[in-house]
């Protein structure tokens, strides 16, 4: 400042006139900057709270009507991150607003609007700022993405969560017959109905949870590459063989007369979900499997004659519908 005061004291009283109406400018525009990335953040966050929409072009089209009427951009960069940033923030509390008290759908729409945030909007953002401000700006595309990626993994999450619960409601064996005498009722149980009832619930768990994120998400990814179906359908399957493995594990004594059926139907699981399985719940699986066939004594599998083949083809059906449904 003293070296500005002295470099001042020499200059003629023009030079000091074009000194002072250059500083008046810069600090016009600063508050021009200001005021317009204002007004933007309330309209971005009306939308977001409202309607649930990162508007990410009204954010752009503010950058770009300021790089029409600036004069001195350069000198006003700082205003213009700060504007950029404040936006970003307030159309994330207000997306943040609107899953309130709302569904799971409404969540994974906050995590589309994030994620086409990410990938489209905001790169055209950060490429007009760095023109305004003659690249200035180095930090502002990272910083813009830790702002809408923590809304977005916090929603996500939130999501896998319910998909957890779902999953732990939905992923159970329901009554178990456990006295000799009930043989020939197990039987007619079993051929009530075409597939194994635990079984047939839990795969309509996963692809209903498919199907959630299917319309919403599309096939969209996360920053590190993972599509957010697979991310989903591996949260949902990991829940279904954990559930049933400790529940067989649980109820050992009881499940003792079928395990032979039950390892099947664990083996078949393995199977058909082992795409999505991590391998925590694989060794798991393959753990509660031993322990069902060594508890096994008769090593009946499914029954012989046409009981068991019958049980057989159902579990094969079963595993062509599901892969049906998922498309795959």
């Amino acid at each position: 400042d003293d070296g500005e005061a002295t470099k001042l004291n020499y200059q003629s009283p023009l030079e000091k006139c074009s000194t002072l109406a250059n500083d008046a400018v810069v600090m016009i525009e600063q508050r021009v900057c200001i005021y317009s990335f204002d007004a933007c953040a309330r309209k971005c966050s009306v939308s977001a709270s409202g309607s649930g929409v990162f508007d990410g072009d009204s954010l752009l089209q503010c950058v770009q009507k300021l790089s029409d009427d600036l004069t001195r951009s350069e000198e006003c960069s700082k205003e213009i991150e700060k504007g950029v940033l404040m936006v970003s923030q307030k159309c994330c509390e207000g997306l943040a607003g609107y899953v309130k008290d709302r569904s799971d759908a409404a969540r994974l729409r906050v995590v589309a609007e994030c994620a086409d945030a990410l990938n489209t909007t905001i790169v055209d953002v950060v490429r007009e700022v760095s023109y305004l401000t003659d690249g200035q700006s180095e930090s502002l595309e990272s910083n813009l993405s830790s702002v809408i990626s923590a809304l977005e993994r916090e929603m996500f999450d939130v999501f896998l969560e319910s998909v957890k619960r779902s999953v732990s409601s939905c992923a159970r064996l329901g009554l178990i017959d456990t006295s000799s005498e009930n043989d020939q009722k197990n039987k007619k149980a079993d051929e009530s109905g075409p597939f194994p009832p635990y079984l047939a619930a839990s795969f309509l768990t996963i692809v209903r949870c498919r199907a959630q994120v299917e319309r919403a998400l599309r096939d969209l990814s996360r920053s590190e590459g993972t599509t957010y179906q697979f991310l989903a359908l591996q949260t949902a399957s990991d829940g279904v063989v954990e559930n049933i493995c400790l529940e067989l594990k649980s109820k050992l004594t009881r499940v003792r007369a079928r395990a032979d059926v039950y390892s099947i139907h664990l083996q078949f699981l393995i199977s058909t979900l082992k795409k999505y399985l991590s391998d925590e719940i694989l060794s798991l699986a393959s753990d509660t499997r031993r322990m069902l066939l060594s508890a096994s004594s008769g090593g009946k599998g499914m029954g012989n004659g046409p009981e068991g083949l019958t049980a057989l083809e159902n579990l094969e059906r079963l595993g062509r519908v599901y892969v049906m449904c998922l498309g795959e």
